[in-house]
């Protein structure tokens, strides 16, 4: 016959292709745990790594039970890392994204603070390492410009894909269902997102189609009461790791207070001296014991800091000491201390402005009257979807604050009845210690949600001293500065009669508020610069000192589920009382005088409780004198309604709204 041509193809036979994939299809990967895999496979990068090569779970082998609660057959469904710098938590992020991609298939989204550190973590971590490990690149086709398979951002593998998102963008996070999640530097993620809630709820969001799903969330910590990690170290079962003594073996957690200045722990059980060099030992004898083992089969929550770095890959613990000495010399450098070395949330002499040590400074008048020393009321507006949170303050010399009123009026905000109610409210008289009828200055009202539906409802009322305003985030900006028109006619000018948009700094009148609360402490009641009435509610508190102040991000933080409708009306209404119409912190001592003159005849008490509800008894209470106490004159121009007039057949205006409420 024939001979064969050296250029003749022999064709592979097409059912042992077929067969072949169908067998390895079908065929269960062998178990392995995620440990015993980054043994195997991992490579670190001489790019990112001071050891590069073999990856050696022994190294750091407190991080072992962390891994094997992410491989496939553990029941466990969340793992949290709460940790500090150099304690390989991120590499366990690789380690498992390396393990679904190769053993485990699925969607996986790994989300980080922002899309462009996403990028940057894609072109210097992931990348390198997928690039040093067979297993990986035969998975995950080389980038090329016309496959839409391997991008910076996504990575498709057989079997499943890896998006990586930011936690800045919500259209990254709003992307396909995803069995697994890694959440890196969670405690970093906006807790509003484009208000649409949270970066990690909007993730978490991403795995509730799958029964089997796993998340992982790894971050070092911010400010307490703030800082997410904490929040979900907290809900798991707190594992610490505890090491054995080299000298009598009790099993401890190391702590910052057994630190000696020359760098070495000591033993809370027999009191001898642990010298680093036995840090090795200990780590390989070292056991996680979980504050809360009921949770363990479904949330599993670890804490790490520095000290337990293996020999070489971070601090020694003469370096953390001599780190520590430098905080207590200059206290700027405690938070960044307490975040990244001691792997803790931070709370500073700033942030401890405590409900509960407020409301103590409560004093004997009540809500709806105004002391002696308040002369000038102004309010704020925070507009929920379905309510008005009103404040009222009065103030006096040295921007001296009495807070008059706290109220919530259940409203629609796209209503125009539920505005008018609004306003009804703010035209009702409040009587001062001398039976003196005052009434609001100027009111400042968020539009930072309703936005239109603001503008509507102020704008007819601006020149009645009301004003839209919108917070800032910009931390070093001034309270209040120069308004801007917001609204353009059908040729796209400015309208001159449009509504006026004023932007308020409002980390900076929070940073004022909040260190006059906290330099009340020591201040006696008659001296203090805030004052409450003896009735406010104590959610009232709470809500005033919902939030904390991040020293690294410099602005401040609500806690995790807190409401602070208190705290962002106070910071409105005192907007309200440096503005233009009103100006209160310009105010000469002569301008006071007069007003005190005409506001306040001689009593004999301070605090002496006004007439308010028991004026009413008997026929010798003073006479009440009807004042506006701003230098801007009451609108009297009948053409159009006034911003504040109260309306008699609305039940916020009636007589006898005070008795009622």
């Amino acid at each position: 016959m024939f001979d064969a041509h050296p250029l003749d193809v022999v064709l592979t036979d097409g059912n042992e292709i077929v067969c072949g994939s169908w067998s390895r299809g079908w065929t269960m990967p062998e178990p392995i745990t995620l440990s015993d895999w980054a043994d195997r496979y991992r490579k670190l990068p001489k790019e990112g790594s001071s050891e590069a090569g073999d990856w050696y779970t022994s190294r750091m082998p407190f991080l072992r039970e962390i891994m094997d609660c992410l491989h496939r057959e553990s029941r466990v469904r969340e793992i949290t890392l709460k940790k500090s710098t150099q304690v390989g938590g991120t590499e366990v992020g690789i380690n498992w994204l390396g393990y679904i991609i190769e053993h485990a298939p699925a969607p996986v989204m790994y989300v980080l603070p922002t899309i462009d550190i996403a990028r940057k973590f894609s072109e210097q971590r992931l990348t390198p390492a997928i690039n040093l490990m067979p297993v990986l690149q035969e998975r995950i086709p080389p980038a090329r410009s016309r496959d839409g398979g391997n991008t910076t951002l996504m990575k498709r593998f057989p079997g499943g894909v890896l998006v990586l998102s930011g936690a800045n963008s919500s259209a990254s996070l709003a992307s396909m269902p995803m069995m697994y999640l890694i959440l890196d530097e969670l405690s970093k993620y906006p807790t509003n997102l484009d208000d649409q809630g949270g970066a990690e709820q909007q993730a978490l969001a991403r795995t509730s189609s799958f029964t089997r799903r796993k998340i992982l969330r790894i971050s070092s910590c911010t400010i307490k009461d703030a800082c997410a990690i904490s929040t979900a170290f907290d809900a798991g079962d707190q594992s610490y790791l505890y090491l054995p003594c080299p000298h009598c073996a009790h099993k401890q957690v190391l702590m910052i207070d057994q630190l000696t200045d020359d760098g070495q722990f000591v033993c809370i059980h027999c009191g001898k001296l642990i010298e680093e060099h036995h840090k090795t030992r200990m780590l390989e004898a070292g056991e996680w014991i979980a504050k809360h083992p009921e949770r363990s089969q479904s949330h599993r929550s670890f804490a790490i800091w520095s000290a337990f770095a293996a020999v070489g890959l971070g601090y020694t613990w003469r370096e953390i000491a001599a780190m520590r000495v430098e905080t207590r010399k200059d206290p700027a450098k405690e938070v960044v201390f307490v975040n990244t070395i001691l792997g803790e949330a931070y709370e500073g002499a700033s942030q401890k402005v405590e409900a509960n040590d407020v409301q103590q400074r409560a004093a004997k008048w009540l809500r709806r009257t105004v002391p002696r020393g308040g002369f000038i009321l102004t309010a704020g507006v925070d507009v929920q979807v379905n309510r008005f949170a009103v404040i009222t303050i009065a103030w006096g010399r040295n921007e001296q604050a009495f807070v008059v009123d706290y109220v919530e009026l259940p409203a629609d905000p796209t209503r125009k009845e539920d505005w008018d109610i609004l306003w009804d409210f703010l035209a009702e008289p409040v009587i001062n210690a001398a039976g003196i009828t005052l009434h609001i200055s100027a009111v400042a009202v968020d539009s930072g949600n309703w936005t239109q539906e603001v503008y509507n409802a102020v704008r007819p009322r601006q020149s009645q001293g009301v004003m839209a305003i919108k917070g800032s985030k910009d931390a070093a900006r001034p309270i209040i500065g120069r308004a801007s028109k917001q609204e353009v006619d059908k040729s796209g000018r400015i309208q001159r009669r449009g509504v006026n948009l004023w932007i308020i700094g409002v980390n900076s009148a929070k940073t004022t508020l909040m260190q006059r609360l906290l330099g009340d402490t020591d201040r006696e009641e008659e001296n203090r610069l805030i004052h409450f009435p003896a009735d406010l509610p104590d959610e009232f508190y709470t809500m005033l000192t919902a939030e904390r102040f991040d020293l690294t991000a410099k602005r401040w933080l609500k806690k995790q589920g807190a409401r602070n409708e208190a705290l962002d009306t106070f910071v409105y209404a005192y907007a309200a009382a440096l503005s233009p119409s009103v100006r209160i912190h310009v105010k000469r001592e002569a301008d006071w005088v007069a007003l005190e003159a005409k506001l306040e005849p001689p009593t004999d008490d301070l605090f002496t409780a006004p007439l308010g509800r028991e004026e009413k008894k008997g026929p010798d209470k003073a006479p009440k004198i009807d004042v506006q106490t701003s230098a801007v004159p009451r609108e009297t121009d009948h053409r159009s309604a006034p911003a504040l007039a109260p309306r008699t057949n609305n039940p916020f205006a009636s007589s006898d709204w005070l008795d009622r409420r």
